[in-house]
This record gives C-alpha cells, sequence and structure tokens, in this order.
C-alpha cells in the first residue's frame, strides 16, 4: 500500500473452453505478473476456469470436477502471494451449479459468491444451467 492507494489488476488469461488444465496455468501466470506489478487484489473474468461457453458441458462431472479442484489449485497457488484473488468458475452445491466468483488468498478459498442476475436472452442462456 503507498499512500492509502491498493494496486488492483484486472486479468484476462487466453484460455481454452472446458481445458480447465490449460486454464488454471494461464490464470497461475497472470498470477505472477500481476505479482511482478505489485497488484494487492487481482479479479479474473467470470468462468475463465472453464470458460464462459460451455453451453451444456457444464452439467458433466468430469467438467465440474475439475473446475473444483483447479479452484483448490490455484487457491494453493496464492499460497505465498501477498495478494486477494477472485477467480470465476461453475460450482455444484446439492446438485445445484453456481456461476460463482471464488475468493483465494494465502492458499485458502475464503468463499464464494454467486451470480444472481442471470441472462436468459439472445445467445445467453444461463439460467439454463446455473442457478441464481
Amino acid at each position: 500500500m503507498k499512500q492509502g492507494f491498493v494496486k488492483v489488476a484486472a486479468a484476462t488469461p487466453d484460455i481454452r473452453v472446458a481445458d480447465v488444465s490449460y486454464n488454471t496455468k494461464k490464470i497461475c501466470e497472470a498470477m505472477d505478473e500481476a505479482e511482478t506489478e505489485r497488484a494487492k487484489i487481482v479479479v479474473f473474468p467470470e468462468l475463465c476456469v472453464t470458460g464462459y461457453t460451455c453451453s451444456d458441458l457444464f452439467f458433466q462431472d468430469v467438467l465440474l470436477q475439475a473446475a473444483r479442484e483447479a479452484v483448490i489449485q490455484i487457491a494453493e497457488y496464492t499460497k505465498d502471494k501477498d495478494m486477494l484473488v477472485f477467480v470465476g468458475a461453475p460450482l455444484m452445491v446439492d446438485g445445484k451449479i453456481y456461476n460463482v466468483a471464488a475468493a483465494l488468498n494465502r492458499g485458502a478459498i475464503l468463499g464464494f459468491t454467486t451470480k444472481t442476475f442471470l441472462p436468459n436472452y439472445g445467445e445467453f442462456y444461463e439460467m439454463r444451467q446455473f442457478t441464481p
């Protein structure tokens, strides 16, 4: 912190749809870059762990489990970093899928917040996959 200001970064890594392993690697690389630039808060895009356009792939247990493990792995990657990270991922809880932002810091998952207002028009049919 300098003169009461905190550096915040919005990171947009190149990702591949449904390639969670590749996306996790790119997210971690972006965190390294943000750390080099001394960012203390880093925000990643909605559903960046899986890609936004997975559509019905969001119903696949393989994808959801990979996303859950990726969030844990990304949280672990923050262990030695002095930053608060927000990363977007799908999360299944009690049979319902949520579009969440995970808050990560010092190797821990601090919590999740769900997307509340899901668009359901044009090419956006989020209410088909996600629960508000």
